[in-house]
């Protein structure tokens, strides 16, 4: 079994996307091809970090978690603006936040600080 379907960030991360497709799939044609597209292909990116950063040699995994805090963050303003433009209402947003983006969040920071000897 691999380590990724063991790890909880790769859970979450994997359960934010079934959710995040759910929403895109509501949005007005001109924006599910733009801010929907985007936004999807930042969560399959931070999910496939994860595996990478997994899978890594130790001293590659602190470059890994660094792209993927990167890609995260990239991931949090694409969902900001959804419900910003009225395509998310302040209701899913708060589920995403709640469930999942405030977690997520957590887990890669804590990651990042192992990488990096932290306690």
């Amino acid at each position: 079994m691999s380590n990724e379907k063991e790890a909880p960030i790769y859970l979450k991360l994997y359960l934010l996307i079934k959710e995040l497709d759910k929403m895109v799939k509501d949005f007005p044609k001109h924006q599910k091809y733009t801010l929907g597209n985007q936004t999807m292909e930042m969560a399959w990116e931070c999910i496939d970090l994860v595996i990478e950063a997994n899978n890594s040699l130790f001293y590659q995994k602190k470059q890994k978690i660094s792209q993927l805090s990167n890609s995260f963050d990239k991931l949090k303003i694409r969902i900001r603006m959804a419900q910003e433009l009225g395509l998310i209402s302040t209701g899913q947003f708060a589920h995403i936040q709640s469930q999942y983006m405030s977690e997520i969040g957590e887990m890669i920071g804590g990651w990042w600080k192992w990488s990096r000897g932290e306690k």
